[in-house]
This record gives C-alpha cells, structure tokens and sequence, in this order.
C-alpha cells in the first residue's frame, strides 16, 4: 500500500508517495532539510541561489552515503572472518567432544582387574621412582616385592582413578588379605 505524505523541506512543501512507514519518509525529508540548513549556514554564495544550494546538499547525502557503505562493506568483511572463525572454533570443539567421547567409552572398557593392574602398576612406578631417588625409608623394599596390599599406602592414587571405588575395593581385599596371611 502506498502512503501519501506531506513534508517540508527548505520552507518548500513537497508530498510523497511511497511505500514507506510515514516515520520514516518524515525522518529523510528532516536528514535533507538538516543539510540544506548546515549548507546555507556555511557558505555564503548559497544563501541567494537555491540551486546550488540544493546541488551541494545531494552532494553531502551522497557522501554520506559512500561512507556508510564502505563502513557497512568492512563490517561485513569482519562478519565473515569471525562467521569463519566460529565455524573452526565449533569444528575443534565437536572434534574435541568426539575425543572426550571416546575416551569415556575406553575407560569405562575397563574391568575392575584392569583398573587395580594399572593402579598397582602406578604403585610400582611410583615406588620404583622414589627408590631410584634414594629415600631412605622406602628404599627397604625392593621394587619387585610389592603386592596388592601395597595399595594402601597410596590408595589416593588408586581412588583418582575410576572414581574411588577401585581403590576402595583394593583396600578391603588387601585388608582381607593381611587378616588371612596371619
């Protein structure tokens, strides 16, 4: 529907037809009378010669204009470089998911033996680290003679793994264990 408007520009009356909102043609007929105003203002040449007057202003909107594109064209410029940076950044973090996916799917593979074996093997490496370092008190037993019931004296290290309950297990079977040996 077209919308007929009636507007001032320069003491002059003009209607409008078009397809706008009348906000907005009264807005644009208001931009044009501004400019107009500022040319008259500064330049005393123009203040006798409508003409020019109207020729400079159409000459500053179009200015204006040229600038607003060029600022809306590096905007968009800047719109892709960060439209493609989000798109990597979403691709790293699915790849990164998929991984942390996979990597739960491999731990929960895991048996309750598989788990004390790596937990006594990280007791066997950690005891075999502090020998090589030379503490003396831990130095009285030998690497190869360590048990599951060495698991006790780093249970924290067994209960990181697999939420505690392993090394808890381990624990009680070792407990059990020495009650038996006596």
């Amino acid at each position: 529907m077209k919308n007929r408007i009636k507007i001032s520009v320069d003491g002059k009356s003009f209607t409008l037809v078009g397809e706008e909102t009348e906000a907005h043609m009264q807005a644009v007929a208001a931009y044009i009378h501004k400019k107009i105003g500022e040319i008259r203002t500064n330049a005393a040449a123009v203040k006798l010669d409508t003409s020019l007057a109207y020729v400079l202003a159409a000459l500053n909107v179009a200015d204006d204009y040229f600038k607003e594109k060029d600022k809306n064209a590096e905007l968009e410029g800047r719109n892709l470089g960060l439209r493609a940076r989000l798109e990597e950044l979403t691709s790293q973090l699915d790849k990164t998911k998929a991984e942390l996916d996979e990597a739960k799917a491999e731990l929960v593979e895991l048996t309750d033996d598989q788990w004390q074996e790596t937990a006594g093997q990280l007791v066997l490496n950690q005891k075999e680290e502090t020998v090589s370092r030379g503490d003396e008190e831990d130095q009285k037993l030998p690497p190869g003679d360590l048990k599951v019931a060495d698991l006790n004296s780093t249970d924290s290290n067994a209960m990181s793994l697999k939420g505690g309950q392993t090394g808890k297990n381990a624990a009680k079977k070792s407990k059990k264990d020495k009650y038996r040996r006596r």
